[in-house]
């Protein structure tokens, strides 16, 4: 029964770090300040129900398995909290900012695509931490 917790969620930490690389996308194909807007509304509700599901499969995990709160699990949440109190913070800097103007449309386009990147590379190595711990590195 642990493996399939395990499984699932390792499953959702790569579904979301697909969804993370996706993401990457939005800028570009956005020209739109409005739809702009829009598109980031949903990419940040998204993010946090898919950042929500790994949490939970990760405390199932925790619990069901009788796992000890090491070091790994407190880091695990820590890295939750802060990709989630960045996705906020991002959403909200778009959600208030004035898009009409062209150079602080094309500001917030840019930081959108460089708070992914910071996103994606914190969830990166998480992996690469987890890997190296379950193979006897650390």
């Amino acid at each position: 029964m642990i493996s399939e917790f395990l499984w699932v969620h390792r499953f959702l930490v790569y579904l979301f770090l697909a969804f993370l690389m996706s993401g990457l996308t939005i800028p570009i194909l956005t020209n739109e300040p409005l739809k702009f807007k829009k598109v980031s509304f949903i990419y940040t509700m998204s993010f946090q129900g898919i950042a929500t599901m790994v949490a939970f499969a990760g405390l199932v995990l925790l619990y069901a398995g009788h796992l000890s709160w090491d070091i790994y699990s407190m880091t695990m949440v820590l890295v939750w909290g802060v990709m989630i109190f960045i996705e906020v913070k991002k959403y909200r800097l778009i959600k208030y900012a004035n898009l009409t103007h062209s150079e602080t449309f094309a500001i917030l386009k840019s930081g959108f695509q460089k708070i992914s990147i910071l996103q994606i590379l914190i969830l990166v190595a998480m992996i690469a931490v987890m890997v190296l711990k379950n193979s006897g590195i650390l």
